[in-house]
């Protein structure tokens, strides 16, 4: 079951008096928030908006087109309920439509009834997690809360976020460290991961959301664009690349079998991965051991492509999970093909690896003889 998130709006009722007959009315009710419990999954922490952020709001009364009933107000958490910066009540028999995001007042982002653009958005600069909203469309009144697991009680109009921007992490295991050949010949490997480096990743880039024709009331989603193979990414706008400072704090040792996280979960832009543009470079010193005696010691660096055939874009909304198998031995650059410690249908064992690929073998061939067409006359 999908569990919508909710930004309820709740009420205060009022009391108008008439001047023969005294009696309380229905009038207009307090338009309050409640923060989203659903499209935060990959977002700001867990899938709760945190109370001590803010977002914005837009909202348009019925009939009055090109006019803001909401006008980019501020909505912040007073300790019970999430209200706007001024007070805002319904009316009395006008629908309305809701539109919110985050971060709150955020530039370069242009907002109407039907489109939400986002221009040059530079998200080395701005690494923040941008969120847009369903538009909740004809709204009147508040609403039983919507299959929200936080079973907080509250009511409103349910407001679900989206996230506008990919996000990614990187991972690195050690496959292996340790041979043993049937003559009783012992290989030992130490690994250490010394730094993780993003390269070539694009950065400045437009988005065009446009509001879908259906449903016509509700929750309404919003036409995300598509590159040419239907992947949801946004325009690029500057080619200028963008290439991290080292993300380890520290150098790492690594075990069989143990992931260690390279880079921490980063927001990215959207985009079209090709081949051999965005990369990962790892500099690593390997040790080699044999029968427990030092033998060789190699520091270098290695890169690799992010794009690979089952990845081919980093997709709006999206959370992409890299994981880099460090094989301390290579045969071309291959590695061997020892195995995924970290996936049962591949299993390896790290003490007695499958490195046939990665021995060293010899191809030993002669030149041929090339014949001189010179007669060579010595008089003695």
């Amino acid at each position: 079951m999908k569990h919508f998130g909710i930004i309820a709006l709740s009420f205060a009722l009022l009391a108008v008096s008439c001047s023969k007959t005294e009696k309380t009315l229905p009038f207009s009710h307090e338009i309050t928030f409640q923060t989203a419990n659903y499209a935060t999954k990959a977002g700001i922490t867990g899938t709760v908006f945190p109370t001590n952020e803010t977002f914005s709001a837009y909202a348009w009364a019925e009939g009055t087109a090109g006019t803001y009933f909401m006008d980019n107000e501020t909505i912040s958490f007073d300790g019970s309920q999430w209200k706007p910066s001024s007070v805002y009540y319904w009316p009395k028999n006008t629908t309305v439509d809701f539109f919110c995001y985050y971060p709150t007042n955020m530039s370069g982002i242009a907002v109407s009834e039907n489109v939400i653009s986002y221009s040059n958005i530079d998200v080395e600069t701005n690494p923040l997690d941008i969120m847009y909203s369903d538009k909740a469309v004809s709204f009147t009144d508040n609403v039983d809360e919507v299959e929200d697991d936080a079973a907080s009680g509250y009511t409103g109009v349910p407001i679900i976020f989206r996230h506008a921007l990919a996000k990614l992490r990187v991972n690195a295991v050690l496959v292996y460290n340790h041979k043993q050949e049937a003559d009783g010949t012992v290989t030992d490997w130490e690994v250490t991961l010394n730094s993780a480096r993003i390269g070539n990743i694009f950065k400045h880039g437009d988005c065009t959301l446009n509001l879908a024709s259906s449903p016509s009331t509700g929750l309404v989603g919003w036409e995300k664009p598509q590159d040419a193979d239907g992947n949801y990414v946004w325009t690029v706008t500057d080619s200028t690349a963008f290439n991290s400072g080292n993300y380890m704090p520290a150098p790492v040792d690594m075990t069989p079998g143990v992931v260690e996280n390279l880079v921490p979960e980063m927001f990215v832009l959207p985009q079209t991965l090709d081949n051999g543009r965005q990369n990962i470079t790892l500099n690593l010193t390997i040790k080699t051991k044999r029968n427990g005696a030092d033998f060789l010691s190699e520091t270098f660096d290695v890169t690799a492509s992010l794009y690979v055939p089952e990845l081919t874009a980093w997709q709006m909304n999206h959370v992409i999970t890299y994981q880099l198998n460090v094989s301390p031995t290579s045969s071309n650059g291959k590695g061997g093909n020892p195995g995924d410690p970290t996936d049962p249908s591949d299993p390896v064992d790290p003490n007695d690896p499958d490195l046939t690929d990665a021995v060293i073998t010899f191809d030993p061939a002669i030149d041929g003889w090339d014949a001189v067409d010179v007669v060579a006359k010595i008089n003695i």
